[in-house]
């Protein structure tokens, strides 16, 4: 059974990216921290200080004296009310805002201020400025671990778009270390984003061993969730892990109860948009391919985002060009394909997706002009991405067209 003091330490410590040893020094052994931070012993003031001196932090966070359960509850409360505005969903920001206790609290004030500043530069898409707004909250002072979680979850997001995916799967891996450390009402939340990141980062990765494993866990997390927006963001993450993983009627079962759960919660449109889409590609996938069904969820991403998110709408024209193949009708798959690229807005892996997509349109038509130069933006575009990276399915079909000259 561990000690207050000795979960603050090990979160704080975590969030430096320090190891045990790295704490170690005159009269603090490595082992007598272990020893700290699992609850069998209790410090000194003098190794308290010493310690703080170490971590770079106020000897009071390692105490417990600056914060409590409430502040930890409330700044836990500003993560969801700023991520709820960056998602399209304003008005959830709002009812979260109003469930903030007002209170003389300045060391909370002052992190939900930087807080809602890295999310804003998040949200006009400046992943390095991001990252930098994201370790500066991880310098400072924190309400809690619960907190912590969250600013590494976004950390995760962010090192996957600068392309440090080694660097993402360590960010999330430790949100999730980091959600045993908390003993708040909402722990469960907490502990489910981020196993939802630790899933899709690894699997991501090409980590497919440890994408198991935390799938694993994320099912125990699951099973306690129940419904609401979260549940649907873990279903929505286990459909596209499984699928990548090559389960496809794992990854169809977990879309359907995602979409099962949309049907009953009044969320936003980009997660209800983000849905449909995985759910379209997954049916799409499937040994006996689902083309009604891709195309009645494409008309309900239309009616609910319209234009509003770039790559929402880019993400459509591409499963919309992977209909079209389906359908066998490559003028529209190509002309889908193109207009999903030329939007700029998809990652590497779709781009790679709607390559292949004009090589197999132009293939099926018959056009031996445009054929060649469809391969050479394949090749091109191939230059860019780690194969591990890559789904295995997508890698696979790439490779026939490889091997068809």
């Amino acid at each position: 059974m561990g000690s207050p003091f000795g979960s603050r330490l090990r979160a704080v410590r975590q969030r430096r990216g320090l190891a045990q040893k790295d704490l170690a020094g005159p009269g603090v052994s490595m082992s007598y921290v272990s020893r700290l931070e699992s609850g069998d012993r209790l410090p000194s003031p003098s190794v308290i200080a010493r310690l703080a001196e170490v971590l770079q932090v106020d000897p009071r966070e390692l105490t417990g004296e600056t914060r409590s359960a409430s502040t930890e509850q409330a700044a836990l409360r500003w993560c969801e009310v700023a991520l709820a505005y960056r998602e399209g969903e304003p008005r959830r920001a709002v009812e979260l805002l109003d469930a903030i206790e007002p209170k003389e609290d300045p060391p909370l004030f002052a992190w939900s201020v930087r807080w809602l500043r890295a999310v804003l530069i998040m949200c006009v898409s400046d992943p390095a400025e991001a990252l930098a707004a994201l370790d500066e909250l991880r310098a400072g002072w924190s309400p809690g671990p619960a907190v912590d979680v969250v600013v590494e979850v976004q950390r995760a997001q962010v090192l996957w778009e600068l392309g440090l995916s080694a660097e993402a799967v360590r960010a999330a891996r430790t949100a999730v270390e980091l959600s045993e450390s908390t003993d708040i009402a909402d722990r469960w939340r907490v502990r489910l984003r981020a196993l939802v990141a630790l899933c899709c980062h690894a699997a991501r990765s090409g980590r497919a061993a440890e994408a198991e494993q935390a799938l694993e866990q994320l099912d125990e997390a699951l099973e306690v969730a129940g419904g609401g927006r979260l549940a649907i963001s873990a279903w929505w993450a286990r459909a596209a892990v499984t699928e990548r993983l090559g389960d496809s009627a794992r990854a169809h079962a977990s879309i359907t109860k995602a979409l099962e759960l949309l049907d009953q919660q009044d969320c936003g449109g980009l997660l209800r948009s983000q849905v449909l889409l995985t759910a379209a590609a997954i049916g799409l996938r499937l040994p006996e391919p689902d083309t009604g069904g891709a195309e009645r969820a494409l008309e309900r991403v239309r009616a609910v985002s319209g234009n509003r998110w770039p790559r929402i709408a880019a993400r459509a024209e591409a499963v919309r060009a992977e209909l079209a193949l389906h359908r066998r009708q490559p003028e529209l798959c190509w002309s889908a394909a193109d207009a999903a690229l030329a939007t700029g807005a998809l990652e590497l892996e779709d781009q790679l997706r709607c390559h292949l997509l004009r090589v197999q349109a132009v293939d099926l038509a018959g056009d031996r002009d445009r054929l060649a130069a469809a391969k050479q933006a394949l090749r091109a575009a191939l230059e860019s991405v780690r194969p591990a990276a890559v789904d295995p399915a997508l890698w696979r079909d790439i490779a026939r067209v490889a091997l068809r000259g």
